[in-house]
């Protein structure tokens, strides 16, 4: 399983997100405390702000090697600020049958396309269905498919669920999407005879909005007569996690109780122009941060000033 985070709102450095906090997303590659396993197969980053050229583009960062040690990645998240952003460390099973280069790193964007997209978990039987959703996707899309993961399928299905992946759509229409993907997942997962759990955790932004799922196909159900097929992962026995956080300035603010400073949102969701989602909190305070209801969705959007955030069934 892997580890992703989401963020919308004041421009943080991106130094901030990924390696400061106290359970940061770059301290999950081998540290994660919501995950018995390490993520050790790359990283990727999606970053927008308006002040950036092609403001509606965001600035992509690809590596299939251990961020920890990626002096380049280190020196840009000092310089960087976001306003909205999209990273993800990939974990993957520990085989020679896994394909680990820069292909299939997370977060994927097309050209053109306004939404990138992170996903957290995997589909059972993927190589047994992935040329059944070929109807499904439109051709433009899948000419852009280079990678070999379910995620980037995904991807490419849900942007032809939108129709034309340039435009910007609504948070709601992007719901929509995300639904009429899971349903044709769950139609041609049931043609191929797989009933095995698959989670479907996803992130997506396009640099204004966000939308976070927390969603299983079959949660429960694994292969467990064979003994070769060793122990169930994670997510098929634990329903994998996904937490939010909503505020007005995210940063180092000084201790309730102790002195001292520790990262922490603060400022309230009434008011709030800030939304953190992540697979685990990045804090160790984690009293503002809530964890995201099974087979919903989290969606984001800007109101005036402040963002609303809304929880769809999905």
């Amino acid at each position: 399983m892997c580890r992703m985070m989401g963020y919308v709102g004041s421009p943080v450095l991106l130094e901030e997100l990924l390696y400061l906090p106290d359970s940061s997303l770059l301290r999950q590659t081998v540290g994660a405390r919501m995950l018995e396993m390490l993520n050790l197969a790359g990283m990727g980053l999606a970053a927008w702000d308006r002040g950036l050229p092609d403001p509606d583009a965001p600035l992509l960062y690809h590596t299939p090697e251990l961020p920890l040690f990626d002096r380049n990645l280190r020196s840009l998240s000092r310089k960087i600020r976001a306003s909205a952003l999209l990273a993800h460390v990939r974990g993957v099973p520990l085989t020679d049958q896994v394909r680990v280069h820069e292909a299939n790193q997370h977060p994927f964007h097309y050209p053109g396309a306004r939404l990138a997209l992170a996903h957290n978990g995997d589909l059972a039987g993927f190589r047994d269905l992935r040329f059944d959703l070929l109807p499904h996707i439109l051709p433009s899309v899948a000419r852009c498919i280079e990678g070999t993961t379910d995620s980037e399928w995904i991807y490419a299905l849900l942007l032809s669920r939108l129709g034309d992946p340039a435009a910007r759509h609504s948070p709601a229409r992007i719901v929509r999407a995300i639904s009429e993907s899971f349903d044709i997942l769950r139609r041609v997962r049931e043609q191929a005879g797989i009933r095995q759990s698959s989670s479907a955790n996803l992130v997506l932004c396009d640099g204004e909005n966000l939308i976070a799922t927390r969603f299983c196909f079959d949660f429960g159900v694994f292969p467990h007569d064979d003994p070769a097929d060793g122990p169930p992962h994670q997510g098929a026995i634990r329903y994998l996690s996904q937490w939010y956080t909503t505020g007005s300035r995210y940063g180092l603010h000084p201790c309730t109780l102790g002195g001292g400073h520790e990262w922490k949102m603060i400022g309230g969701s009434r008011r709030a122009d800030s939304v953190l989602v992540a697979s685990e909190p990045l804090t160790r305070d984690v009293s503002t941060w809530v964890e995201v209801p099974e087979y919903s969705a989290l969606s984001v959007r800007r109101d005036g000033e402040h963002r609303r955030v809304d929880l769809i069934a999905i």
